[in-house]
Protein backbone atom coordinates (compact mmCIF):
# COMPACT_ATOMS: atom_id res chain seq x y z
CA UNK A 1 0.00 0.00 0.00
CA UNK A 2 1.06 3.67 -0.85
CA UNK A 3 2.03 5.59 1.85
CA UNK A 4 -0.78 8.75 2.33
CA UNK A 5 0.79 11.70 1.73
CA UNK A 6 -0.11 15.10 3.58
CA UNK A 7 -0.10 18.47 1.98
CA UNK A 8 2.44 20.96 3.03
CA UNK A 9 -0.02 23.80 3.24
CA UNK A 10 -2.36 22.49 5.65
CA UNK A 11 -3.47 25.35 8.39
CA UNK A 12 -2.06 25.37 11.56
CA UNK A 13 -2.64 26.92 14.72
CA UNK A 14 -0.60 29.76 16.97
CA UNK A 15 2.46 28.60 18.80
CA UNK A 16 1.84 29.36 22.55
CA UNK A 17 5.23 31.87 22.03
CA UNK A 18 2.98 33.62 18.78
CA UNK A 19 0.56 34.00 20.97
CA UNK A 20 2.21 35.55 23.89
CA UNK A 21 3.50 38.51 21.46
CA UNK A 22 -0.04 39.35 20.24
CA UNK A 23 -1.13 39.86 23.51
CA UNK A 24 2.48 41.87 24.33
CA UNK A 25 0.96 43.89 21.07
CA UNK A 26 -2.29 44.33 21.71
CA UNK A 27 -1.27 45.68 25.43
CA UNK A 28 1.72 47.86 24.42
CA UNK A 29 -1.20 49.49 21.71
CA UNK A 30 -3.62 49.97 24.52
CA UNK A 31 -0.86 51.66 26.72
CA UNK A 32 -0.21 54.07 23.93
CA UNK A 33 -3.86 54.45 23.18
CA UNK A 34 -5.10 55.15 26.83
CA UNK A 35 -3.24 58.74 27.55
CA UNK A 36 -4.91 59.84 24.12
CA UNK A 37 -8.51 59.07 25.94
CA UNK A 38 -8.04 60.29 28.87
CA UNK A 39 -6.19 63.61 27.39
CA UNK A 40 -9.44 63.65 25.20
CA UNK A 41 -11.69 63.15 27.86
CA UNK A 42 -10.06 65.91 30.07
CA UNK A 43 -10.46 68.33 27.00
CA UNK A 44 -14.02 67.35 27.03
CA UNK A 45 -14.55 68.18 30.63
CA UNK A 46 -12.41 71.11 30.61
CA UNK A 47 -15.00 72.75 28.04
CA UNK A 48 -17.23 71.57 29.76
CA UNK A 49 -15.88 73.42 32.95
CA UNK A 50 -15.41 76.87 31.06
CA UNK A 51 -18.80 76.75 29.43
CA UNK A 52 -19.97 76.14 33.21
CA UNK A 53 -18.65 79.31 34.19
CA UNK A 54 -19.31 81.32 31.02
CA UNK A 55 -23.10 81.01 31.96
CA UNK A 56 -22.45 81.95 35.24
CA UNK A 57 -20.70 85.23 34.03
CA UNK A 58 -23.80 85.56 31.63
CA UNK A 59 -26.54 84.89 34.59
CA UNK A 60 -24.52 87.64 36.97
CA UNK A 61 -24.76 90.06 33.81
CA UNK A 62 -28.05 89.45 33.62
CA UNK A 63 -28.63 90.08 37.43
CA UNK A 64 -26.74 93.55 36.90
CA UNK A 65 -29.11 94.49 33.98
CA UNK A 66 -32.10 93.75 36.18
CA UNK A 67 -30.57 95.23 39.58
CA UNK A 68 -27.59 97.60 38.53
CA UNK A 69 -25.71 95.67 40.59
CA UNK A 70 -23.70 92.21 40.72
CA UNK A 71 -25.41 89.87 43.13
CA UNK A 72 -23.92 90.03 46.49
CA UNK A 73 -21.37 87.72 47.65
CA UNK A 74 -23.84 86.84 50.32
CA UNK A 75 -26.08 89.13 52.67
CA UNK A 76 -26.76 90.04 55.73
CA UNK A 77 -29.30 87.56 57.61
CA UNK A 78 -31.67 88.28 60.76
CA UNK A 79 -29.94 90.03 63.06
CA UNK A 80 -29.77 93.01 65.39
CA UNK A 81 -28.90 96.41 63.42
CA UNK A 82 -25.39 96.62 64.91
CA UNK A 83 -23.67 93.64 63.07
CA UNK A 84 -24.72 95.67 59.88
CA UNK A 85 -21.85 98.13 61.07
CA UNK A 86 -19.18 95.25 61.64
CA UNK A 87 -19.91 94.59 58.05
CA UNK A 88 -20.01 97.89 56.67
CA UNK A 89 -17.40 99.89 58.87
CA UNK A 90 -15.38 97.60 60.65
CA UNK A 91 -16.68 99.50 63.54
CA UNK A 92 -17.42 96.33 65.80
CA UNK A 93 -20.03 96.92 69.08
CA UNK A 94 -18.52 92.95 69.61
CA UNK A 95 -16.13 90.79 67.57
CA UNK A 96 -16.39 90.40 64.37
CA UNK A 97 -17.49 87.38 62.32
CA UNK A 98 -20.15 85.98 64.25
CA UNK A 99 -22.37 87.32 62.06
CA UNK A 100 -25.62 85.17 60.65
CA UNK A 101 -25.34 85.71 57.10
CA UNK A 102 -28.37 84.61 54.31
CA UNK A 103 -28.20 82.68 50.87
CA UNK A 104 -25.05 83.56 48.64
CA UNK A 105 -24.95 84.47 44.96
CA UNK A 106 -25.78 81.24 44.09
CA UNK A 107 -29.04 81.61 45.25
CA UNK A 108 -29.52 85.25 43.31
CA UNK A 109 -27.83 83.43 39.78
CA UNK A 110 -30.68 81.05 39.91
CA UNK A 111 -33.49 82.53 37.68
CA UNK A 112 -31.05 83.20 35.44
CA UNK A 113 -29.89 79.58 35.24
CA UNK A 114 -33.42 77.98 34.32
CA UNK A 115 -33.67 77.42 38.03
CA UNK A 116 -36.76 79.84 38.90
CA UNK A 117 -38.81 76.78 40.79
CA UNK A 118 -35.43 76.19 43.00
CA UNK A 119 -35.17 79.73 43.42
CA UNK A 120 -38.99 80.33 44.51
CA UNK A 121 -38.31 77.85 47.49
CA UNK A 122 -35.81 80.80 49.27
CA UNK A 123 -36.85 82.99 51.56
CA UNK A 124 -33.99 85.57 51.30
CA UNK A 125 -34.87 88.12 54.54
CA UNK A 126 -33.82 84.98 56.46
CA UNK A 127 -30.87 83.50 57.85
CA UNK A 128 -29.64 80.54 55.59
CA UNK A 129 -30.51 77.63 57.90
CA UNK A 130 -34.09 79.29 57.75
CA UNK A 131 -34.18 80.46 54.49
CA UNK A 132 -35.46 77.39 52.72
CA UNK A 133 -36.87 74.25 52.54
CA UNK A 134 -34.84 70.94 52.30
CA UNK A 135 -35.44 70.36 48.93
CA UNK A 136 -34.30 73.50 48.17
CA UNK A 137 -31.19 73.45 50.45
CA UNK A 138 -29.97 70.10 48.32
CA UNK A 139 -31.06 71.16 45.06
CA UNK A 140 -28.04 70.48 43.06
CA UNK A 141 -27.32 72.55 40.07
CA UNK A 142 -25.42 70.88 36.94
CA UNK A 143 -23.87 73.98 36.21
CA UNK A 144 -21.73 74.82 39.44
CA UNK A 145 -20.17 71.73 39.16
CA UNK A 146 -17.31 70.47 37.55
CA UNK A 147 -16.84 67.42 35.02
CA UNK A 148 -13.13 67.05 35.82
CA UNK A 149 -13.85 67.01 39.46
CA UNK A 150 -17.59 65.31 39.71
CA UNK A 151 -16.73 63.12 37.52
CA UNK A 152 -16.31 60.15 39.71
CA UNK A 153 -19.20 58.58 41.26
CA UNK A 154 -18.00 59.13 44.85
CA UNK A 155 -17.14 63.08 44.40
CA UNK A 156 -20.80 63.49 42.41
CA UNK A 157 -22.57 61.49 45.68
CA UNK A 158 -21.34 64.69 47.98
CA UNK A 159 -22.96 67.17 45.80
CA UNK A 160 -25.97 65.88 47.82
CA UNK A 161 -25.14 65.73 50.62
CA UNK A 162 -21.85 67.32 52.05
CA UNK A 163 -22.40 68.74 55.56
CA UNK A 164 -20.62 70.44 58.95
CA UNK A 165 -20.19 68.30 61.24
CA UNK A 166 -18.97 69.93 64.88
CA UNK A 167 -17.03 72.58 63.06
CA UNK A 168 -16.08 75.50 64.82
CA UNK A 169 -15.52 78.71 63.83
CA UNK A 170 -14.17 82.32 65.86
CA UNK A 171 -15.35 79.96 69.12
CA UNK A 172 -18.98 79.71 67.97
CA UNK A 173 -19.82 75.67 67.17
CA UNK A 174 -21.95 75.33 63.77
CA UNK A 175 -24.18 73.06 62.92
CA UNK A 176 -24.93 73.53 59.36
CA UNK A 177 -27.85 71.73 57.42
CA UNK A 178 -26.60 69.41 54.00
CA UNK A 179 -26.65 71.43 50.97
CA UNK A 180 -25.90 70.87 47.41
CA UNK A 181 -22.04 71.73 46.54
CA UNK A 182 -20.44 73.75 43.98
CA UNK A 183 -16.87 74.08 42.49
CA UNK A 184 -16.49 77.50 41.39
CA UNK A 185 -16.34 80.48 43.57
CA UNK A 186 -16.76 84.39 43.37
CA UNK A 187 -14.01 87.01 43.62
CA UNK A 188 -14.14 88.56 47.12
CA UNK A 189 -10.41 90.12 46.55
CA UNK A 190 -7.19 89.93 47.63
CA UNK A 191 -7.87 90.86 51.28
CA UNK A 192 -9.73 87.30 51.83
CA UNK A 193 -12.89 89.08 53.36
CA UNK A 194 -16.02 89.81 51.61
CA UNK A 195 -16.58 92.27 54.44
CA UNK A 196 -14.76 95.12 56.15
CA UNK A 197 -12.56 93.50 58.48
CA UNK A 198 -9.61 95.32 59.66
CA UNK A 199 -9.26 96.71 55.74
CA UNK A 200 -11.94 97.19 53.53
CA UNK A 201 -12.81 94.50 51.38
CA UNK A 202 -11.39 94.82 47.32
CA UNK A 203 -13.50 92.36 45.30
CA UNK A 204 -16.34 92.48 42.66
CA UNK A 205 -18.35 90.35 45.08
CA UNK A 206 -19.28 91.56 48.67
CA UNK A 207 -21.75 90.94 51.67
CA UNK A 208 -24.92 92.75 50.56
CA UNK A 209 -25.74 95.00 53.53
CA UNK A 210 -29.69 95.98 51.90
CA UNK A 211 -30.62 92.93 50.63
CA UNK A 212 -29.87 93.02 46.63
CA UNK A 213 -26.94 95.61 46.73
CA UNK A 214 -23.57 94.29 45.62
CA UNK A 215 -20.87 95.94 44.06
CA UNK A 216 -21.63 98.33 40.95
CA UNK A 217 -20.10 98.14 37.46
CA UNK A 218 -18.66 101.42 38.15
CA UNK A 219 -16.88 100.54 41.11
CA UNK A 220 -14.12 98.27 39.54
CA UNK A 221 -12.30 100.83 39.03
CA UNK A 222 -9.49 99.04 37.51
CA UNK A 223 -11.51 97.76 34.61
CA UNK A 224 -13.44 94.98 33.84
CA UNK A 225 -10.88 93.14 31.59
CA UNK A 226 -8.44 93.26 34.55
CA UNK A 227 -10.55 91.87 37.45
CA UNK A 228 -11.70 88.41 38.29
CA UNK A 229 -15.20 87.68 38.19
CA UNK A 230 -15.63 84.04 39.61
CA UNK A 231 -13.51 81.13 39.41
CA UNK A 232 -12.54 77.38 40.35
CA UNK A 233 -12.60 76.88 43.77
CA UNK A 234 -10.04 74.41 45.29
CA UNK A 235 -10.89 71.56 46.97
CA UNK A 236 -8.26 69.20 47.87
CA UNK A 237 -8.18 65.44 47.43
CA UNK A 238 -9.66 63.74 50.27
CA UNK A 239 -12.31 66.94 51.39
CA UNK A 240 -14.88 66.24 49.59
CA UNK A 241 -18.19 66.59 51.41
CA UNK A 242 -16.33 68.15 54.38
CA UNK A 243 -16.27 71.76 55.83
CA UNK A 244 -14.91 73.95 54.65
CA UNK A 245 -13.45 73.35 51.10
CA UNK A 246 -16.81 71.76 50.03
CA UNK A 247 -19.66 72.74 51.92
CA UNK A 248 -22.90 74.28 50.53
CA UNK A 249 -22.97 76.71 47.87
CA UNK A 250 -25.72 77.87 49.29
CA UNK A 251 -24.93 78.90 52.67
CA UNK A 252 -23.65 82.26 53.67
CA UNK A 253 -22.61 81.46 56.82
CA UNK A 254 -19.02 80.77 55.91
CA UNK A 255 -17.34 82.57 52.91
CA UNK A 256 -15.34 79.37 52.20
CA UNK A 257 -18.43 78.00 50.84
CA UNK A 258 -18.90 79.89 47.28
CA UNK A 259 -16.20 81.99 47.28
CA UNK A 260 -12.17 82.32 47.16
CA UNK A 261 -9.65 85.07 47.47
CA UNK A 262 -6.72 85.42 45.55
CA UNK A 263 -2.85 87.00 46.03
CA UNK A 264 0.16 86.89 47.58
CA UNK A 265 -1.35 85.51 50.58
CA UNK A 266 -3.61 83.15 48.11
CA UNK A 267 -1.70 81.96 45.54
CA UNK A 268 -3.36 79.42 43.04
CA UNK A 269 -3.81 76.20 44.16
CA UNK A 270 -1.22 73.97 42.28
CA UNK A 271 -1.85 70.40 43.76
CA UNK A 272 -5.00 69.03 44.86
CA UNK A 273 -3.00 68.25 47.99
CA UNK A 274 -3.07 71.66 48.93
CA UNK A 275 -4.94 71.99 51.90
CA UNK A 276 -6.22 75.33 51.91
CA UNK A 277 -9.90 76.24 52.18
CA UNK A 278 -9.63 79.69 50.56
CA UNK A 279 -7.62 79.47 47.51
CA UNK A 280 -8.93 79.28 43.86
CA UNK A 281 -7.53 75.76 41.99
CA UNK A 282 -8.71 73.09 39.90
CA UNK A 283 -8.50 69.75 38.61
CA UNK A 284 -7.41 70.48 35.29
CA UNK A 285 -3.68 69.65 34.84
CA UNK A 286 -1.56 73.65 35.18
CA UNK A 287 -4.47 75.67 34.75
CA UNK A 288 -7.59 76.84 36.64
CA UNK A 289 -10.55 78.60 34.66
CA UNK A 290 -11.73 82.00 35.63
CA UNK A 291 -14.18 84.14 34.19
CA UNK A 292 -13.69 88.12 34.10
CA UNK A 293 -15.76 91.24 34.76
CA UNK A 294 -15.29 92.14 31.06
CA UNK A 295 -17.26 88.80 30.43
CA UNK A 296 -14.76 86.67 29.00
CA UNK A 297 -13.76 82.89 30.00
CA UNK A 298 -9.70 82.27 30.30
CA UNK A 299 -7.45 79.70 31.27
CA UNK A 300 -4.99 80.99 33.41
CA UNK A 301 -1.31 79.08 34.41
CA UNK A 302 -1.37 77.63 38.04
CA UNK A 303 2.12 79.09 38.51
CA UNK A 304 1.07 82.54 37.94
CA UNK A 305 3.31 85.11 39.84
CA UNK A 306 1.39 85.68 42.99
CA UNK A 307 1.53 89.12 42.83
CA UNK A 308 -0.50 89.14 39.55
CA UNK A 309 -3.10 87.38 40.62
CA UNK A 310 -3.56 89.91 43.38
CA UNK A 311 -3.70 92.80 40.90
CA UNK A 312 -6.67 90.72 39.37
CA UNK A 313 -8.52 90.24 42.47
CA UNK A 314 -8.52 93.38 43.20
CA UNK A 315 -10.62 95.64 41.53
CA UNK A 316 -9.44 98.99 43.21
CA UNK A 317 -5.63 98.69 43.18
CA UNK A 318 -4.95 101.45 40.50
CA UNK A 319 -1.95 98.98 39.48
CA UNK A 320 -1.39 98.07 35.59
CA UNK A 321 -1.52 94.05 35.09
CA UNK A 322 1.59 92.65 33.55
CA UNK A 323 0.94 89.22 30.96
CA UNK A 324 0.19 86.68 32.71
CA UNK A 325 -0.81 84.36 29.34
Amino acid sequence: MAARSYSSDRPRGFTLIELLVVIAIIAILIGLLMPAVQQAREAASRTSCINNLRQISIAAFSYLDDYKTFPPSRIQGAAYAGELAELAHGAPDEPDGDETLGPTWAVFLLPYLEQRPLYNMWSLQKDYRDSANAQAIVGVVATYLCPSRRGDGDNLSKAYNATWNNVSQYGIPLQADPGAVGDYGANIGSTGYDFWYNVKPNGPFQVGLNMRAGVRLVQIRDGTSNTLLFGERHIPVGKFGQAKWDCSIYDGNTSECSARAGGVNYPLAVSVQDTSAQKFGSWHPGVCAFSFADGRVQLIATGIDPATLELLANMDDGQPVPSFD
